[in-house]
């Protein structure tokens, strides 16, 4: 079969087993096509019935649904199935799938007169937050490219009617100082006048002169290097800088034109350390072989990379090293988070302004435990235990496990987002072929190297679409964190690099040593993981699993549910977030617009006063404001009925 995923380096006769994007042996696979391509997941398959629990219903549901009681036709339903193996780059350069999702979009909208409603689950959402900053670049492209055109097309009709002192000369004297030839000294006088009537329309405001003229040297020379860098790119760099303009402003206007609503269901908005884990050890998802054999295929699966444990610090502008921020975004040529954040009010600074409300009759978080965990107490995935952790012991020759001689090393989000996990994985782990380090260029080459900003270097925001909702399951225990152990012998490593028979020796795949789990109500738990005995052991995981409380740590600084099984709470709850959207965005205009019938306008001195919160208790009917009491308070958590755990809805 043709790989499936982003690493083309491996062997040949690897080739039936592992991932690229080159064809092998004339064989192609591709996606499913079609509304069957969504419906259901090996529907009817021996591995459903036996593996994975009978067929997987995936849009089919849906689909009936919108049939049923929305007269939904199916014709005017489009599928987007996507390589689910590839990193976003890659589906677009082996299939031009990111092109083709566009102009399907835009047939549909086209062939039915109004806009659509997006709907993603899972890494779709993933796929399409990459789509649309894609488009985003591809729009600024279209836009360089056309003004490129008129400015060439102007110039060379000018050389003819120059002597006219009309229009096209007109358009002769802005091009050539667009494009540089003022250096040379070849303008007049009068095309200098010209041309400073033009860009005029482009300079900043005074406000931002006066901001300008307060920043430091070394940050002026930073902004200076970074716009030459980003300039250097394109022949005519001021035109770039009029093309990206117009190529948001049209990216907007076509959003709103094809986009009326998105509906994300279960997205992983920061990532989820599940895919990692199939990275680091092998994950064999319940299929019939061992996790290493699984390992194989996950580590040339680009597709991984693009739920990466993102770090909620991330969506914050009070980062007490912006220095090594700014130089790590202008590295890996991302946007620093102050960028990042520099059309809305940054998340810290509401925070000032709820906190500055607080007194001792009042706590303005009381009904928004959520938000009072992510933007005031800052949980990260790390925050009550490590999202992944190396334990090391280094023992004598004849010394017995667990030996004197110990270490730990803790792995957050961040390092993932810049790759030190694996480059540090390599190091502790010394595995033939050094795949690790393989997946880390792969990393680089799709999320570092590409025109398209780097989505794992920054928290999602809201997309611009006028209608979203976020919808995910909550209180299914979920792999959160991670524990790795590693046994160094002594003479192993201080005398011995080779074995007996003269070759180079290899510590083999990490071993995992324990899982870190989320349970319902926000409960951490740690998980033993026992050494299969047998091959069924190893795929069925017939043994007893040890399982405990999670002591280390402060579990009042982790959340009040788990996640959906697959992706941690925290991942899901990000969305919480951008209740606060409107609210950044009216702070970061400073005047009040104008608002239709039935909108409401945040409060400017506290921006939770727009969201509206409700739940249902758990069997009941009837939606009650708030969310209900807290579940890991003890004299609140009635574990009998559980009466007080159900949905909750916020608007």
């Amino acid at each position: 079969t043709e790989s499936a995923g982003d690493n083309d380096s491996q062997d040949e006769e690897e080739t039936t087993t592992t991932a690229t994007t080159t064809r092998m042996h004339g064989c192609k696979l591709r996606p499913d096509e079609g509304l069957d391509s969504i419906s259901s997941l090996a529907p009817g398959s021996i591995s459903s019935n036996l593996l994975v629990g009978g067929t997987n219903t995936v849009y089919a549901w849906l689909i009936q649904w919108l049939a049923d009681n929305l007269g939904y036709d199916v014709t005017s339903i489009v599928a987007l199935p996507y390589d689910w193996r590839l990193s976003p780059d890659k589906m677009e350069s082996r299939d031009g799938f990111l092109t083709l999702m566009r102009k399907k979009i835009e047939a549909a909208v086209e062939s039915n007169g109004l806009p659509g409603i997006m709907v993603a689950h899972s890494m779709g959402n993933a796929v399409f937050r990459y789509f649309l900053e894609w488009l985003r670049v591809q729009m600024q492209h279209e836009a360089y490219a056309r003004y490129a055109q008129q400015a060439e097309h102007a110039i060379a009709t000018a050389a003819v009617s120059s002597h006219h002192r009309g229009p096209f000369w007109r358009g002769r004297a802005i091009y050539r100082n667009i494009v540089g030839e003022r250096e040379n000294n070849t303008n007049t006088a009068e095309e200098d006048e010209i041309f400073v009537d033009f860009t005029r329309a482009f300079e900043p405001d005074a406000t931002e002169k006066s901001k300008s003229n307060h920043q430091n040297k070394e940050n002026r020379q930073e902004d200076e290097d970074e716009a030459n860098s980003a300039g250097s790119t394109k022949k005519y760099p001021k035109l770039w800088e009029l093309a990206k303009m117009e190529g948001d402003s049209q990216w907007i206007d076509w959003l709103g034109k094809h986009v009326w609503t998105y509906v994300g269901l279960a997205a992983p908005l920061l990532g989820a350390p599940g895919p990692l884990r199939s990275v680091l050890s092998g994950e064999n998802m319940g299929l019939p072989f061992t996790d290493e054999e699984a390992r194989i295929l996950e580590l040339s699966f680009g597709s991984t990379s693009s739920v990466n444990p993102i770090p909620t610090k991330m969506g914050f502008c009070d980062d007490p090293d912006d220095r090594e921020d700014s130089r790590r975004a202008k590295r890996n040529k991302s946007k620093s988070r102050k960028e990042q954040n520099r059309n809305l009010a940054c998340l810290d600074e509401l925070v000032s302004d709820i906190e500055a409300r607080a007194n001792e009759t009042y706590n303005p978080w009381q009904d928004y435990p959520a938000l009072r965990l992510l933007l005031k107490d800052r949980v990260d995935y790390d925050s009550a235990f490590p999202m992944i952790r190396v334990e090391r012991e280094f023992c004598d020759e004849s010394e017995k496990s667990p030996c004197a001689n110990q270490t730990a090393i803790d792995f957050s989000a961040q390092d993932v987002m810049n790759g030190n996990i694996f480059d540090q994985f390599s190091n502790i782990w010394k595995e033939e072929k050094d795949p690790l380090g393989v997946k880390l260029e792969q990393l680089q080459d799709s999320w570092w190297k590409g025109n398209v900003p780097n989505m794992l270097e920054s928290t999602p925001e809201r997309p611009h679409i006028k209608h979203v909702v976020m919808a995910y399951g909550t209180d299914v225990p979920t792999e959160a964190g991670y524990i790795y152990k590693k046994i160094d012998r002594k003479p192993n490593r201080s005398n011995n690099t080779t074995s007996a028979e003269g070759k180079e020796a290899f510590d083999g795949v990490p071993e995992m040593h324990k899982v870190i789990w989320e349970e319902k109500h926000g409960r951490i738990i740690e998980e033993s993981m026992p050494e299969p005995s047998t091959f069924t052991e190893s795929i069925l995981f017939k043994k007893k699993q040890t399982r405990r409380p999670f002591n280390s740590g402060d579990s009042s600084l982790w959340l009040h549910h788990s996640g959906d099984g697959t992706i941690p709470y925290l991942s899901l709850m990000w969305a919480h977030t951008w209740l606060l959207h409107a609210t950044r965005a009216m702070r970061s205009t400073n005047h009040t617009m104008p608002m239709l019938e039935g909108e409401r306008i945040s409060n400017p001195h506290n921006a939770l006063d727009s969201i509206k919160v409700s739940h249902r208790p758990k069997g009941g009917n009837d939606w009650i404001q708030g969310y209900g009491a807290d579940p890991r308070v003890d004299e609140n958590y009635d574990y009998s009925s559980r009466s007080n755990i159900g949905d909750t809805g916020t608007s």
